[in-house]
């Protein structure tokens, strides 16, 4: 896979964050038994992780997605669910389902929070979670499950859903053409898919942003790293709504939110909101800067002073910022 790292060393036989092997810690949150894949066959290797850079990655596709799966992680992925139920005011999703819905799927699934809540207000439903990390809760509602395995993988085994959610994974997707042309056939006639992503550039409803505003140089930054280290699309989701309905999807939808950077709104509500995003944003911006802009050769200390720059505008107040949070939902024909 091109940008595809070796766990154990570099282009010069050393290890990536300049640990010989030994020194690398492995660690497994899984009994093997657990890791029955829907999607295929994998090994018990899943349910491994390794230490680099100072922090925890999956080992099951080493290098496929290059954030961290550990405590840290598990706080900005806490802190963006709670966020995105608070903009949404309780709900978990935008698409009309109906109240019956018998097959759920969410596609990068992360930690679990959504499909958690999606089972518990669903409980006749199956929940299926999927995610390449084995980072999810083991005490779960007897409707959930959680499945190691990658979501750009061809399924094998499971289909028929009447839901299919993705949230912040299609910017860190090689090829969401042919991601969602396979949930497509997946869906029973009339089913849906739903997804949730940012759109990578800052804006202002108020004052154009300063020409140097750092948030908007990591954006750049990262959306040229991600394509040219991992191959993802990160500001695919602009183009996404055409593309569902060359798949064949009917009723395409979107709806546009601005993430305020920060608690600067008036509102209480979007304050809150912004709070949140403010830290889930530092958060990411750490988290992008620990591995995919050292491995870009990028220098260390142009990333520090980045990273410094985009805290202190993050927590300018003066500065109204915002990012678009688009929703886009579709729905596979009817028969």
């Amino acid at each position: 896979m091109e940008g595809e790292v070796d766990p154990e060393a570099g282009a010069d036989g050393a290890s990536q964050d300049g640990l010989p092997p030994e020194q690398r810690e492995v660690t497994s949150d899984y009994e093997p038994s657990l890791a029955e894949s829907t999607f295929g066959s994998i090994s018990s290797s899943v349910n491994e992780h390794i230490w680099e850079y100072g922090r925890r990655y999956h080992v099951f596709r080493y290098g496929r997605y290059p954030i961290p799966n550990d405590e840290d992680e598990y706080k900005r992925e806490s802190l963006r669910h709670a966020m995105m139920k608070e903009m949404l005011e309780g709900r978990l999703y935008l698409a009309p389902i109906g109240n019956q819905p018998q097959k759920i799927i969410d596609l990068g699934t992360g930690f679990g929070d959504w499909a958690i809540e999606v089972g518990e207000k669903f409980p006749s439903a199956k929940v299926i979670g999927v995610d390449l990390s084995p980072i999810q809760p083991l005490w779960l509602p007897p409707n959930v499950e959680f499945i190691v395995d990658d979501i750009e993988d061809e399924w094998v085994q499971d289909r028929d859903f009447d839901f299919a959610h993705l949230r912040f994974v299609g910017s860190v997707i090689k090829d969401n053409h042919t991601l969602f042309s396979r949930i497509f056939e997946n869906l029973r006639p009339g089913g849906w898919v739903e997804t949730q992503e940012i759109y990578p550039q800052p804006g202002s409803d108020e004052t154009p942003l300063p020409a140097d505003y750092a948030p908007a140089k990591f954006y750049s930054l990262c959306v040229e790293v991600l394509l040219k280290l991992y191959g993802f699309q990160v500001d695919s989701v602009g183009s996404l709504p055409a593309n569902l309905e060359r798949i064949g999807f009917v009723n395409v939808q979107r709806k546009v939110f601005h993430l305020p950077l920060g608690d600067w709104p008036r509102d209480p509500r979007l304050r809150m909101v912004g709070g949140y995003f403010h830290e889930v944003f530092m958060e990411w911006v750490t988290a992008v800067a620990a591995r995919p802009f050292v491995e870009a050769g990028l220098d260390r200390t142009d990333i520090q002073e980045l990273v410094k720059a985009v805290k202190v505008a993050a927590d300018d107040k003066s500065i109204h910022a915002y990012l678009p949070i688009h929703f886009v939902w579709a729905q596979k024909p009817p028969e």
